[in-house]
């Protein structure tokens, strides 16, 4: 629960993901005041009354699209965790390789743009509940691997894992709206993967001993 009541809503398993998946891409091409619930079902391939039957309005139905984007990373990215045995560095490299993955697909960027403007000004409880579910949360997950690569003797002791996490991610994601998605690769060419591996290798430099 947030500070203005609202969390995730869970819905039966029936629920087609192929809706959610519409819902989003409508939402983010067309905007949340522009879009309309009969666009979502065209998209879909459903009746209008087939949305209701899931879900309670329109926002309801953008904080459940939303939901399912975040849990389908997080999915992904906790199977990998679970493996025993890896250590902290590969875990750390293998978690913003993930969210990488995810911040330069071209969808992201109309997304991004709709949570950002229409959502933060608009809606600003499904705003905070996916600040806290997707950005901060990622930084959490950052932060704990840091601490757990301190333990572990892998990491500096003295490494400020809070703002370390903050950095890195936050770093990945402004360059993915910048130069992907914004297209200033056209006045300043760099290869995507380029950015990534070398953003990383300088982050993990940094949080090693040195000498």
């Amino acid at each position: 629960m947030t500070a203005n009541g609202v969390r995730w809503k869970r819905r039966p398993d029936e629920r087609p993901a192929e809706l959610l998946e519409a819902a989003l891409n409508v939402f983010a091409e067309r905007g949340y005041s522009a879009t309309r619930l009969e666009d979502v079902a065209s998209a879909a391939g459903v009746s209008k009354g087939a949305i209701y039957h899931y879900f309670d309005g329109k926002e309801d139905l953008l904080r459940q699209a939303l939901q399912r984007r975040i849990e389908s990373i997080a999915e992904d990215v906790d199977t990998k965790l679970a493996e025993r045995g890896v250590p902290a560095s590969a875990k750390l490299r293998f978690v913003l390789r993930e969210l990488w993955r995810h911040w330069v697909r071209p969808e992201w960027g109309c997304v991004f743009t709709l949570l950002v403007g229409e959502v933060g000004t608009q809606l600003p409880a499904l705003f905070e509940t996916w600040a806290r579910e997707g950005p901060i949360r990622g930084w959490s997950l950052i932060e704990k691997l840091i601490e757990e690569g301190k333990g572990t003797g892998e990491f500096r002791p003295d490494v400020d894992a809070k703002v370390a996490g903050r950095l890195i991610a936050s770093g990945l994601a402004w360059q993915a709206v910048l130069h992907i998605h914004m297209d200033l690769q056209r006045y300043d060419p760099c290869e995507a993967d380029r950015i990534f591996d070398s953003s990383v290798e300088i982050f993990m430099a940094g949080l090693k001993h040195h000498g």
